[in-house]
């Protein structure tokens, strides 16, 4: 009994980490449409500078338009850091990206790595995403770089 549980939930635990695998190799194609698919249709996604995306097309939407102007033509790397089943059909995913290379460059830049906090749900047969939360990792050293940009102390 306990060995079929922890089956299901390795088994679970692996679906749920492909998921950001499958929006970094569709950001890497510029394929917005391949990147809102894990979303559901009232997903919530945040952005790394705040913007506030409701449901998959709303998402998918914005993320044709970057790849057609903003962020044509870069690359992204990352991974998971964890997975945690809450319940069998709940479960939070903290994964990492970063800009493998921009624009001009086959360097990867630094400053450039972001961090997502995925709230998934089950249903229909698969994995959903309903909330993504990305954040911009700066140190505190970087973010007083910042400050002082935008106040006119640098």
């Amino acid at each position: 009994m306990n060995e079929t549980r922890d089956r299901d939930r390795d088994r679970a635990e692996a679906e749920l980490g492909e998921i950001p695998l499958r929006m970094i190799a569709a950001w890497n194609l510029g394929d917005g449409d391949a990147f809102a698919a894990p979303f559901t249709d009232t997903a919530d996604f945040i952005a790394f500078e705040g913007t506030h995306l409701h449901g998959r097309a709303e998402i998918a939407a914005f993320h044709r338009e970057l790849f057609a102007t903003a962020v044509r033509g870069t690359k992204l790397e990352g991974g998971v850091r964890f997975v945690r089943l809450l319940t069998p059909d709940l479960a939070v995913v903290h994964a990492w990206a970063r800009y493998a290379t921009l624009p001009g460059t086959d360097q990867p830049v630094a400053g450039r790595e972001s961090m997502q906090l995925f709230v998934v749900t089950r249903r229909d047969g698969g994995w959903w995403a309903e909330a993504m939360q990305n954040s911009r990792q700066l140190t505190l050293d970087q973010q007083q770089i910042l400050d002082d940009v935008v106040l006119g102390l640098a």
